[in-house]
């Protein structure tokens, strides 16, 4: 952990998207937070001596280090699933062996984690044993693994012992460790305060209170956490925890607490701890004199605790909690409990823990007078949540004491550790209450259970929730409960196994019958003509849902609006930026009144647009309307207008000017997605058609020309383009018919380059006077750029290309590129090399694209989709890897996506059907070995399966389902 923006100790270096942990702020830089501290009775004062500074100490130094070795081991986990403040990911860290007879590893709190904790300690000599989580304290920086001893058969363990004792100012100490993700580093520091108060990491994220921590100057980077803080013995003196980043300052936990916690978990024993929901900082006298502390009671505590320079003083008080119920208020200053003047948190954590569920006596002096209150002390492991409901990827849990703590709310409420689908269409998905679903309050993850196994599937609900820094201001968001991607599940921890038990709720409402509903769309004002202004109630509302990530589509949710083409058949236009890929579900949304469900239909392979159905009879007798399509293009000069929905709902009309067509380029993205090619694209005068993401380019007549929509561009950035109706006829003429699109495509992309090039390369005088009589406003020839792997035309057609004529027709403008759809082969002919060649190509039947998915220990694989066709030169494989999840096991021993899979366990895998074969035969918990070939390079992974979390499940293409898609096995 390290006091800086999204970095800490641990090393996240295997998931540089997300860190263990997120650090949001840095710790202030008081004036009274930089004095060296006296101690007092509590903690007696010491000498200040520095070992380090006698030559004689280096041998003892060599001598001790070396005897530590051997019980100091490397951490590497993963987090499966977000839990309160730890967010999925994988990283490295360090603890070391307190108990070698049980197999018991210290290490911190963010280590282990509050939520599930997958991983393996990795011993000095490289043995390799499987750790548990077996204890993570509520509020303090510590935890305990376990693992089995008899595994370690090679190397003698060493005990590190505990000796929060020998904690001194002026001590030089080492802290060795997994520091930086090395296997061993060892580094010096010296003691320089042990009384600091516990560092903040910011907000939403873990932080430490009521314990002091000790400060050394030392470095150190991700991967320390964890370690031991060893003295001049041999002894553990402290925990590595936290420092900052921007200087040589580290913070280590003291041991008072690990100990007497160890001293339970050793019997077997729950570690009892009590809490009174009251947050304590220890501040110099000065400080609390300006709090009004009399001189009188100054005077005792020094005479009482001589070594002392400060109090405790309450600084938050949690709503509702036994301390605010009890009557004490921020600004208390602590002086006694049961009569003993308390001045430091080992004595006030000691109280508290030994009294649970009793009740202390407190003295305190607010503003110059002494208040005695009885406060109650609540066990502590009640207000820490150990159970988590997911609702596909949503993780909600109960609201814990450490969260609630650091935005001084009262400890209750569902709190969304992952927004997930429930609440995508949130902007800002961290800190999230929910307060309501379908008009009922979820108060606890008990009651969240209730409410959403009682939703019929496929409804659309509202969820009100609020921010837990801003009560005050409700948000309600609109979602779709979708039983088929988003399984209701209740994970409890069990400390015995280290695992998370799940229980999945199997029981749910089918979906309701929908009934016919009317509604009505709204008019157009102003002098608009009649078949413009009816082109108002063509455009719907398109909201397309993709639960998993495939086809380098990083997207769970996306809406835009689309145009009804066809109101008898159901068909809707609308852009591939929405509907990216073909596993999806989709809804339309009508006259912003109702929703109804809509099917994929057709995908086009090089345009920007997707087909969709609706079935016309959900609708009753609403007046949609069916935009009439011309075929028309728009070229420079033509005027028109764009009909669109203005920002605030309503419809407006744009008159405008074509200024220009010109064909599209979108450079590829480093992970394949696909792209919008092969495509002329109408650019538009007016500035205002900018600030709309649709519309609809029409004569005055009302006749559709053109669409404006949104498409993708390279690394799932957006851009906006408007296209002729004309290009995209051949795909939705048939659909108008009642007949599937039979499109073939030559599966190449080309460019436009100017004719200078193309003379330069061996065009000749004739040809470009033949290429320039008739040619459209822009003076271009097309090149080849690209040609898709495995297609017919690969091995004939080249990059670098010119294309002359196709079929005995000059090719001018894109257009020409259309006569592919419908032909057989071409006759092609392209200048290379100064000379050209004619080319006989076969087309191929339009692939409708990836029909089978399997999801293995975290990542997605398929067969390869186009884009990667179009940007690789060799297929090793037919199955290409492309994602995988944070957290996992894939993400874990460091797979990548845009890998091709070519072996499993030395079985050469050929498609995704024996790579699926492959990977169910692999058992559970064992290292699965996984060759890889990307751009000829090659490697093999050794993937750990884990099925509880990462369950095996494939995915196959079904017509008969509404999303197009079903599942079709679950290894778990």
């Amino acid at each position: 952990m390290v006091e800086k923006i999204n970095e800490m100790d641990v090393d996240s270096s295997q998931n540089s998207t997300f860190s263990k942990r997120r650090r949001t702020g840095l710790v202030s830089s008081n004036i009274n937070d930089d004095i060296n501290v006296a101690h007092d009775a509590e903690h007696p004062a010491v000498s200040v001596v520095s070992d380090v500074t006698a030559l004689k100490d280096v041998p003892k130094w060599q001598e001790v280090t070396e005897a530590t070795l051997g019980g100091i081991v490397a951490v590497r986990a993963s987090q499966p699933i977000s839990f309160d403040t730890d967010y999925v990911t994988c990283f490295n860290a360090t603890g070391f062996i307190i108990d070698a007879e049980r197999g018991i590893i210290l290490t911190n709190r963010h280590v282990v984690g509050a939520g599930p904790f997958v991983g393996e300690a990795i011993m000095y000599d490289h043995e390799e044993v499987e750790v548990r989580g077996i204890y993570r304290d509520p509020i303090h920086d510590f935890g305990f693994l376990q693992f089995d001893p008899s595994r370690v058969k090679y190397m003698k363990m060493v005990e590190i012992p505990l000796a929060p004792e020998h904690a001194r100012v002026g001590i030089d100490v080492r802290i060795i460790g997994n520091d930086a993700g090395e296997k061993l580093s060892i580094l010096a520091g010296s003691v320089s305060r042990i009384d600091r108060n516990a560092p903040d990491y910011g907000t939403y994220t873990y932080n430490d209170f009521n314990t002091f921590y000790i400060q050394s100057a030392s470095n150190l980077s991700g991967g320390s956490s964890g370690s031991p803080v060893i003295d001049i013995h041999g002894r553990a003196v402290a925990l590595q925890a936290g420092g900052r980043t921007n200087e040589a300052t580290n913070f280590f936990l003291p041991l008072d607490r690990v100990k007497r916690a160890y001293e339970f978990i050793k019997e077997g024993k729950t570690v009892p701890r009590g809490t009174v929901q009251v947050k304590f900082t220890y501040s110099p006298f000065d400080d609390v004199r300006r709090l009004g502390l009399p001189e009188e009671t100054e005077a005792m505590v020094r005479r009482i605790r001589p070594g002392g320079i400060g109090m405790l003083v309450a600084v938050t008080v949690l709503p509702d909690g036994p301390g605010s119920v009890a009557g004490l208020e921020e600004g208390d200053v602590l002086v006694s409990i049961n009569g003993e003047v308390v001045t430091h948190f080992v004595t006030l954590e000691g109280m508290l823990d030994d009294n649970v569920g009793s009740e202390l006596k407190l003295v305190v002096n607010r503003g110059g007078t002494d208040i005695e209150v009885d406060v109650l002390v609540e066990d502590m492991h009640e207000v820490t949540p150990s159970q988590m409901v997911t609702y596909g990827d949503t993780v909600v849990n109960n609201l814990s004491y450490q969260l609630a703590n650091s935005f001084n709310r009262p400890v209750c409420g569902v709190y969304a550790a992952n927004a997930g689908t429930l609440l995508a269409p949130v902007f800002d998905h961290v800190g999230i209450l929910i307060e309501s679903i379908d008009s009922k309050p979820v108060n606890n993850i008990e009651e969240f259970v209730e409410v959403m196994k009682a939703i019929p599937d496929r409804l659309y609900v509202n969820v009100v929730f609020y921010y837990i820094h801003d009560k005050s201001a409700k948000h309600t968001v609109l979602t779709q409960v979708l039983r088929q991607w988003n399984s209701l599940k209740i994970y409890t921890r069990n400390d015995k196994t280290g695992l998370w038990d799940c229980k999945k709720i199997p029981d749910y409402p089918k979906p309701r019958e929908i009934a016919p509903t009317d509604v009505r769309f709204p008019t157009m004002e102003g002098d608009v003509p009649p078949g413009v202004a009816a082109l108002v109630r063509s455009i719907v509302r398109v909201r397309c849902y993709m639960p998993v990530t495939t086809e380098g589509n990083y997207d769970s949710e996306w809406s835009s609006y689309g145009v009804v083409v066809d109101t008898d058949r159901g068909l809707v236009i609308v852009s591939r930026r929405t509907v990216q890929v073909s596993l999806c579900e989709l809804s339309l949304m009508v006259a912003d009144s109702v929703f109804i469900p809509a099917k994929l239909l057709f995908l086009h392979p090089t345009h920007n647009i997707a087909i969709i159905q609706y079935d016309p009879k959900h609708l009753g007798t609403t007046e949609i309307y069916a935009a009439p399509l011309s075929e028309k293009p728009l070229k420079q000069g033509d005027e028109t207008r764009m009909v669109t929905q203005s920002r605030f709902g309503g419809p407006v009309c744009i008159k405008t000017v074509v200024s220009g067509v010109a064909p599209v380029a979108i450079r590829e993205s480093a992970e394949p997605r696909w792209r919008c090619i092969n495509t002329e694209v109408i650019h538009l005068e007016s500035q205002s058609v900018k600030s709309h993401g649709f519309g609809l380019l029409s004569d005055e007549n009302g006749s559709v020309q053109g669409l404006y929509m949104s498409c993708m561009k390279e690394d799932n950035k957006d851009m906006k383009i408007a296209i002729n109706i004309c290009d995209i006829m051949p795909a939705v003429a048939p659909l108008q018919k009642g007949l599937n699109p039979t499109l073939r495509c030559l599966n190449i992309e080309v460019e436009a380059r100017p004719f200078i090039i193309a003379r330069v390369a061996g065009l000749s005088d004739k040809r470009l006077q033949e290429l320039q009589q008739g040619m459209s406003s822009t003076a271009l020839v097309f090149r080849v750029k690209k040609v898709e792997n495995l297609s017919t035309a690969y091995n004939v057609l080249k990059e670098l290309d010119y294309i002359i004529s196709i079929n005995g027709k000059l090719m001018r403008e894109l257009f020409d590129l259309n006569i592919q759809y419908t032909e057989q082969g071409l006759e092609i002919v392209v200048l290379r090399d100064k000379q050209e060649l004619t080319m006989h190509v076969d087309t191929m039947d339009y692939d409708r694209g990836v029909n089978k998915i399997v999801l293995w220990s975290g990542a997605t694989f398929q067969a390869p989709h186009k884009a990667v066709l179009q940007q690789t030169r060799t297929v090793p494989s037919g199955v290409y890897c492309t994602n995988v999840a944070n957290g996992s096991p894939a993400s874990q021993y460091s797979l990548e996506a845009c890998n091709w899979i070519t072996h499993v366990n030395g079985e050469k895998i050929s498609d995704i059907d024996s790579f699926e074969r492959a990977v169910r035969a692999c058992a559970d918990g064992t290292y699965v070995r996984i060759k890889t070939d990307v751009f000829e390079i090659r490697k093999v992974y050794s993937v750990k399966t884990c099925y509880h979390y990462w369950p095996t499940q494939t995915l196959v293409r079904d017509d008969s389902e509404l999303s197009g898609w079903r599942h079709a096995g679950t290894k778990a």
